[in-house]
C-alpha cells in the first residue's frame, strides 16, 4: 500500500525553528525550505546550518535559556519579517543520570534549556501570533514524561512539564485563533538520543521497537503548522512504536 504524500505551500509563511542545527529541528528546517517557507534558524550549536546557503533560510545563534536574547531575536525577526505564522521548538538536552549523582546544576540544566528555554520562546511569541490572530506552536515532549526510565529523573520532569505548559497556553490562546500543541516523537536518531542511550540500549531499541529517522516525523508537524491543523491545539500527540517482537517489556514503547 503506498503512502500518501501531501505537498504543502508554504510560499507564504514565516516558519521560526529553534533546535535547527540537528535532529527534528534540521529536518524541519529542510522540509519547510522545500514547501517554500521562510525560515528563521536558530541554535546554540549552528555549525549544521552554516555549511550550505539558502535564500530563505536566516540562521541565527541563540542560547534560549537568556531571557533578554530570546526577546531580542523575535523582536529583531518581526520587525524583519513583520510577521512569524509558526515555530518548531525543538530545542532539548538529555542526560541519564541517577537521582543520588545528580548536581543541583545538572538538575538546573534540564530545566533550563527544557522548559524554561521554551517558555521564553512561547512568551516572546505570545504578541506576535495574538496580533496576528493566527499562528501555530510545537513544542516536543516525551513518554518519558509519563512512563519514567532509570536516569532520566530531571529530564522526564523537564518534559513533563511542557505538557502543562501546552494545556494551559492553549486556554489563553484559543480566542486569539493561535494553536500549540506538544509532540512526542517516539524514539529518534538524533544526537539527543545518542548521547544519552547506552550502546545496549540502542541495540535493544533497534532489535525491538525501531529507531525512527527525523524525517518520518516530519510530515506530522507539517501538517499541525498547516492549515489542516486548524481545530488541533492543546493536545499531546503521542507517536507510538509497535514492537518488532513481544520479548521486552511493553514500557519501552515511548
Amino acid at each position: 500500500m503506498q503512502t500518501m504524500k501531501v505537498n504543502y505551500d508554504f510560499s507564504q509563511r514565516v516558519v521560526l525553528i529553534a533546535g535547527a542545527g540537528s535532529g527534528i529541528g534540521l529536518a524541519m528546517t529542510h522540509a519547510c525550505l522545500a514547501a517554500g517557507a521562510t525560515v528563521l534558524a536558530s541554535d546554540i550549536h549552528i555549525a549544521a546550518l552554516t555549511g550550505w546557503q539558502h535564500p530563505l533560510c536566516h540562521v541565527t545563534h541563540l542560547d534560549i535559556t537568556d531571557s533578554a536574547a530570546v526577546n531580542h531575536y523575535v523582536k529583531q525577526q518581526c520587525a524583519q519579517h513583520q510577521r512569524i505564522d509558526a515555530a518548531v521548538l525543538a530545542s532539548g538536552i538529555q542526560q541519564r543520570i541517577p537521582v543520588e549523582d545528580m548536581t543541583d546544576a545538572d538538575w538546573q540544566r534540564h530545566m533550563d534549556v527544557n522548559l524554561t528555554g521554551i517558555f521564553y520562546l512561547v512568551r516572546a511569541l505570545f504578541p506576535v501570533m495574538k496580533r496576528q490572530r493566527g499562528g501555530a506552536m510545537v513544542v516536543f515532549t516525551s513518554g518519558l514524561a509519563t512512563q519514567g526510565w532509570p536516569g532520566a529523573t530531571a529530564y522526564g520532569a523537564s518534559k513533563a512539564g511542557l505538557i502543562a505548559l501546552v494545556k494551559s497556553a492553549a486556554q489563553e490562546l484559543k480566542e486569539h485563533g493561535v494553536r500549540i500543541n506538544a509532540v512526542s516523537p517516539g524514539i529518534m536518531n538524533t544526537p539527543l538520543f545518542q548521547d544519552s542511550a547506552s550502546a545496549e540500549e540502542v541495540a535493544m531499541y533497534q532489535r525491538t521497537l525501531g529507531v525512527s529517522e527525523p524525517e518520518e516525523v516530519t510530515p506530522m508537524l507539517m501538517h499541525l503548522i498547516s492549515d489542516g491543523a486548524a481545530t488541533i491545539s492543546g493536545n499531546v500527540l503521542e507517536r507510538r512504536l509497535i514492537p518488532h517482537t513481544q520479548n521486552e517489556s511493553p514500557e519501552l514503547l515511548k
